[in-house]
């Protein structure tokens, strides 16, 4: 009878971790969901639709309009899927099993990828549209040191410095994901700490 109330009581003491563990394989899924959409969007944008556009369409001009548009919509992606992954980080903070530092790195990570996506969005393509417009939309009939040129192709330069940046940190930040998510899956019995001790 001892060894039976023993068990009983061990089992409603192991509910609550048990209803807490659906969460994380929850919030773990949508996590690495979001990374997943986001990050493939930057890659599948720069080594599909971006070379594609400029290598089917029959003018540069058109190829530079389908781009514009394809980036802003993945810029407004970035900042919706940005704000969620903080916001599940600020969630899941306490049951994380991964170092505070770790997991404030992660943080800046992230931020990274929306200042990103934020410069890009509200400085380099509204000023790429400009400077298109300003000569006419035949960039390529411009010589090269025709400074509306050279600014359009610095800014361009910066364009693809910030998709790679934002596409690094996202790799970075998936990986510290599935990690972080893999030690809390494989030290069930931590959990009750890492919940309990400050970090």
């Amino acid at each position: 009878m001892a060894a039976r109330a023993t068990t009983t009581s061990a089992a409603v003491e192991l509910a609550p971790g048990a209803r807490l563990g659906i969460a994380q394989q929850i919030a773990a899924f949508i996590e690495v969901l979001l990374l997943g959409i986001w990050l493939g969007a930057m890659i599948f944008f720069s080594f599909a639709v971006a070379p594609s556009a400029f290598a089917v369409l029959p003018t540069r001009e058109l190829a530079g309009l389908l781009v514009t548009s394809t980036i802003t919509k993945l810029e407004v992606l970035g900042f919706g899927i940005g704000s969620v992954l903080i916001l599940i980080q600020a969630m899941t903070w306490s049951s994380r099993l991964s170092a505070k530092s770790v997991r404030i790195f992660k943080l800046l990570l992230i931020a990274v990828m929306i200042t990103a996506a934020a410069l890009s969005h509200f400085w380099v393509s509204p000023t790429l549209v400009s400077l298109r417009a300003a000569m006419g939309g035949h960039i390529d009939d411009m010589p090269l040191t025709d400074p509306l040129r050279m600014q359009f192709n610095n800014l361009h330069q910066y364009s693809v410095g910030l998709m790679s940046a934002a596409m690094f940190c996202g790799i970075v930040v998936l990986f510290l994901t599935v990690r972080s998510w893999l030690v809390m899956r494989h030290n069930p019995g931590r959990l009750t700490t890492a919940e309990t001790e400050p970090g």
